[in-house]
């Protein structure tokens, strides 16, 4: 009778902790390959330098923006869940973007969004070495496909003294328009992204 009790009880257990963990598990945050907000980092390169060298950093996507802006920050940017956008104002306070004086170690450079005004999907890039568009260092995304971005953006926001230049055609060829710190639209060239160079 008291192993037939101590089998159940232990079963019991199992059982408890295995539920403990799937709801853990669920209330994590954590990466989501089919998520809605992307991260990707870049090497600062020289002028003059080949696209070739620089190496992006993996491809990492969440569920929300906060946690996407968390990642890209290294959680010197705290959202609230619900949150959409960010403020420069935030992000110079916790020192995640570069001014002229203040240099952030991983900068952020930019933030892609799917939609006109800042809605929609986003895309947050940041310069996985140098401290942004300063002393004639820059950064470049070459292939928008590559991030599952291609021909999807219609508004971007710039960051780090850096001038996004967006262009219809990999590796920053065809046409290509300008976006200095805040664009709600990019014209013409709205969903029509295949790269960019941040200058």
């Amino acid at each position: 009778m008291r192993r037939r009790r101590s089998t159940w009880l232990a079963v019991l257990a199992a059982l408890i902790l295995v539920s403990w963990q799937a709801q853990a598990a669920q209330a994590a945050p954590g990466p989501d390959k089919s998520a809605r907000h992307c991260v990707a980092g870049l090497q600062a390169l020289p002028t003059g330098a080949s696209v070739s060298t620089a190496k992006t950093t993996e491809l990492t996507c969440f569920s929300s923006f906060a946690q996407a802006i968390a990642y890209a920050t290294g959680d010197r940017v705290k959202l609230a869940p619900e949150a959409t956008t960010v403020t420069e104002k935030q992000l110079v306070g916790a020192g995640a973007v570069s001014t002229r004086s203040a240099v952030a170690a991983r900068p952020l450079v930019g933030i892609e969004y799917e939609d006109s005004s800042y809605g929609g999907d986003s895309l947050t890039l940041y310069g996985s070495s140098g401290t942004g568009c300063y002393s004639g260092t820059w950064y470049g995304f070459p292939s928008m496909a590559s991030l599952g971005f291609d021909n999807r953006i219609s508004s971007a926001r710039t960051y780090s003294n850096c001038l996004g230049k967006h262009h219809d055609g990999t590796s920053y060829t065809g046409t290509f328009t300008y976006c200095d710190s805040s664009c709600s639209s990019l014209g013409s060239m709205g969903d029509k992204t295949s790269s960019i160079k941040f200058i």
